[in-house]
């Protein structure tokens, strides 16, 4: 019972900082369009450390304790105390995911270096998820860092060689498949951002777990472009697949067999 106690304390550790984290990705999700100047609206007032989180309603401050994940969104009811504006529960739901999701993490690699780096993927993949789908956008100035992080020192592809083909592997399958599309459509059909995350997820998994991400990826893409298409949509999004995809990879230890080394 006592060595359950640390690992306990750890995992619930692990699922409050990942709540707070997702809820600073989420504020990073509305403002970065804004500070980056994506947006022919864009706000320049409005970055990633000002003003204080506010309203949308009334642009009053919100309280201290209405900041606290999941249980601040239960202590003001779903409401703007000030105006009453309804607050969305996607909120607290995307909290209790990214807090989950970490201490999962954490729970299946271990409390080591795997685990933190798998905390640190989910969470980084959760906001890149959803800032793709709702902007249809991937910001370099996260993908390019994560692609490099993953070359340098995944722990999930202990060999140079696996991390490097496996980036290529990842980056030149997404560029090939983007340029079939593009053909058969007859558009443009590169988007540079989807690219450099394939890459990424190629570095950080090894060329062994390629196969199996761009599987998943393309199955989950299928599953909702295809309601997205049916309604009018003409560009989906390819993030959030992407991201899914490689978590969907991430735990799967398959036989290296067919590698030449």
């Amino acid at each position: 019972m006592e060595a359950l106690l640390p690992v306990g304390f750890a995992l619930g550790m692990a699922g409050f900082v990942g709540a707070v984290l997702t809820s600073f990705g989420r504020l990073a999700v509305a403002r970065l369009p804004h500070q980056l100047g994506w947006r022919e609206d864009a706000d320049p007032s409005l970055t990633l450390h000002a003003p204080p989180s506010h309203c949308e309603g009334c642009g009053s401050r919100i309280r201290a304790r209405h900041l606290i994940p999941v249980l601040g969104w239960v202590l003001a009811r779903g409401r703007c105390p000030d105006c009453g504006m309804r607050v969305s529960v996607a909120h607290p739901l995307m909290e209790l995911l990214g807090g989950a999701g970490a201490a999962a993490m954490l729970a299946w690699f271990g409390l080591n270096g795997a685990g933190l780096a798998g905390a640190g993927l989910w969470l980084t993949l959760l906001f890149l998820a959803e800032i793709d789908w709702r902007e249809t956008w991937l910001p370099t100035v996260v993908t390019q860092p994560l692609f490099w992080l993953g070359l340098i020192a995944s722990p999930f592809a202990a060999d140079a060689d696996a991390r490097i083909l496996g980036a290529f592997g990842g980056s030149a399958a997404m560029w090939s498949a983007m340029w079939l599309a593009g053909r058969w459509r007859g558009v443009d059909a590169m988007a540079g951002g989807d690219i450099a995350l394939a890459a990424a997820a190629g570095a950080w998994l090894g060329i062994v777990r390629v196969p199996l991400f761009l599987l998943a990826s393309a199955l989950v893409f299928i599953a909702y472009a295809l309601p997205a298409r049916w309604r009018g949509r003409v560009w989906v999004p390819m993030g959030p697949a992407l991201a899914l995809g490689w978590l969907a990879a991430l735990p799967w230890e398959g036989e290296a067999a067919w590698l030449p080394w």
